[in-house]
């Protein structure tokens, strides 16, 4: 029962990390396309301080979505670790009642 609860613990933080991964991937496409527009309006000679304004704001939300990864990732070798040791603790318990 505990290496069936591993491997449950391991999919579900697995699936949290990869869902970090492509919300990166997809902020940053949307965000590279708003600052992609950003800039050729500013070349046209659109307003300055919004065309900056959503490039830093574009910029912003890209760092957002790593610190957002970075935390996902944190947090999944934390649970990791205690379901490692709630499991060890475990399989000691049994091995003692065993002998």
């Amino acid at each position: 029962m505990a290496d069936e609860q591993n491997n449950y613990i391991d999919q579900a933080t697995s699936i949290a990390i990869q869902d970090a991964v492509d919300n990166i991937r997809n902020v940053t496409d949307i965000c590279n396309t708003a600052s992609g527009v950003a800039m050729a309006k500013l070349l046209e000679g659109g307003d300055k301080v919004t065309c900056l304004t959503t490039i830093a704001e574009s910029n912003q939300l890209i760092a957002n979505a790593i610190s957002n990864y970075e935390k996902i990732v944190a947090l999944s070798i934390e649970c990791r670790k205690k379901n490692t040791e709630t499991a060890s603790e475990t399989t000691r318990k049994r091995r003692f009642f065993l002998f």
